[in-house]
């Protein structure tokens, strides 16, 4: 997850080369969460890659077009907010709750102890005019390590709408869930992968 916050803010640092340009201003930029999508994919019964998604959640960036290493992100996630296409695809009479499962279960996401998974951003590093590496500290299930994920940026626009400059980044990446303190085996396994696109907008 906290690779997740930490792409957002590589992201806008990659424009860094269309700044002098006018392009994104610096300053302080969240989340548009109607355009925002937090993913995540995990290997079934080693035959397909199963999918959810997190609807609730705070992308926080500090963009510092000058020098974006020095720019900075954060984010927290609520992992009760959990969905997948179960409830649409379960089979007639089946009434199983799988998102509340996935939340709550102790072998899963235990968001009764643990309601938040947060990311802070540590380095940001270039390796191309639109592409990058972002680090930072996740914390998920009360364990914090560090995490890289790969950033693309898509690209900056004023939205006329709001009257506010956004940008637009993709990010991606793997963890282990075990690393986190999941138990091992079951259905799904160790490798998560993550995929986050999202739009910002100034505040």
């Amino acid at each position: 997850m906290r690779h997740l916050f930490t792409a957002i803010a590589a992201g806008t640092l990659l424009a860094a080369p269309a700044l002098a340009q006018g392009a994104a201003p610096a300053g302080a930029y969240v989340s548009d969460k109607t355009h925002t999508t937090i993913q995540w994919q995990g290997l079934h019964n080693g035959l397909s890659w199963y999918t959810g998604r997190f609807t609730n959640f705070d992308i926080q960036l500090t963009f510092n077009p000058a020098d974006v290493t020095k720019s900075k992100v954060t984010a927290t996630i609520d992992p009760k907010s959990i969905e997948t296409d179960y409830t649409r695809t379960r089979p007639a009479g089946n009434t199983t709750d799988f998102n509340n499962e996935l939340a709550t279960d102790a072998r899963f996401f235990n968001a009764g102890k643990f309601p938040q998974i947060t990311f802070a951003s540590t380095a940001i590093a270039k390796s191309g005019d639109k592409s990058g590496k972002v680090t930072g500290n996740l914390t998920f299930l009360g364990v914090t390590k560090p995490v890289t994920l790969n950033i693309t940026y898509i690209g900056n626009r004023n939205d006329p709408r709001a009257n506010k400059h956004k940008v637009g980044f993709q990010l991606t990446g793997s963890l282990k869930r075990t690393d986190f303190g999941m138990p091992a085996g079951g259905p799904i396994g160790d490798e998560i992968k993550i995929e986050i696109n999202s739009e910002l907008v100034q505040k």
